[in-house]
């Protein structure tokens, strides 16, 4: 049998869908682990946001210690004023409730403060809690369309590598082994087309007896910059048969 330009072109066609195959069956793996890794980092995330928010609660929960602490001070020291009988007494006992008022009054706006710090980390907790959900379903919905479509890729595998031994018959047994040992160093990136008398491949141009070569289909024709199967075009070949 004839090794013709279109038998190429229908071998790398073949060589080229069963690599986007693999690669795509390949790629599962690496772009679950990516989710899974992304899933994570937002967990860690929502985890040190908890952390933070209760961090942010214990501290409120001893200041409002120490504020029914201050709020008692400020309250023996009424119980204190109504029963002194020196002026001077009298003038301390005040100084002291305005100083511990004072520290109240701080004490409250610190409290205020952890209140909306917490509010705040409330909302932004929920947003991060929503964008966890979402990878998570969104991890899972991936995963299940992987494993459901992978049956159908490993049968259109299958499907393709049948094509493929098929379509290769037709290369002469002379020199399959050479063809053969080129696809396994580089798979698909082991054939080229010719376009404009130069190798697509690299760019190089060819020989005129290579051209002849394609044009006849005798052997195989090999790039002598890059090494890879050449074959025709579909127009250049229908333009050599106009001119033959």
């Amino acid at each position: 049998m004839t090794t013709t330009a279109n038998s190429l072109r229908e071998i790398h066609s073949l060589h080229q869908r069963s690599k986007a195959i693999r690669d795509r069956l390949t790629g599962v793996p690496k772009n679950i682990a990516a989710r899974q890794a992304m899933v994570a980092r937002k967990v860690d995330g929502l985890d040190k946001a908890k952390k933070e928010m209760t961090q942010i609660k214990v501290a409120k929960g001893l200041k409002e210690v120490q504020r029914k602490s201050l709020l008692a001070k400020i309250d023996d020291y009424s119980t204190k004023l109504m029963n002194v009988k020196k002026n001077e007494e009298y003038k301390a006992i005040q100084n002291e409730i305005a100083l511990v008022k004072s520290q109240l009054n701080k004490v409250d706006d610190e409290i205020i403060d952890y209140e909306i710090d917490l509010e705040e980390r409330d909302a932004a907790f929920k947003l991060l809690d929503m964008d966890l959900k979402k990878a998570e379903l969104e991890l899972a919905n991936f995963q299940k369309q992987s494993s459901d479509a992978k049956l159908g890729e490993e049968a259109k595998l299958e499907e393709l590598a049948n094509s493929l031994l098929n379509a290769e018959a037709v290369i002469n047994p002379d020199i399959r082994e050479q063809y053969q040992r080129v696809i396994r160093q580089r798979g698909p990136e082991a054939m080229a087309v010719v376009e404009a008398g130069a190798c697509m491949g690299c760019n190089m141009s060819i020989t005129s007896q290579m051209l002849n070569d394609l044009i006849n289909c005798d052997t195989l024709v090999f790039c002598r910059s890059c090494g890879r199967i050449l074959y025709m075009a579909e127009e250049t070949e229908k333009m050599t048969k106009r001119i033959v």
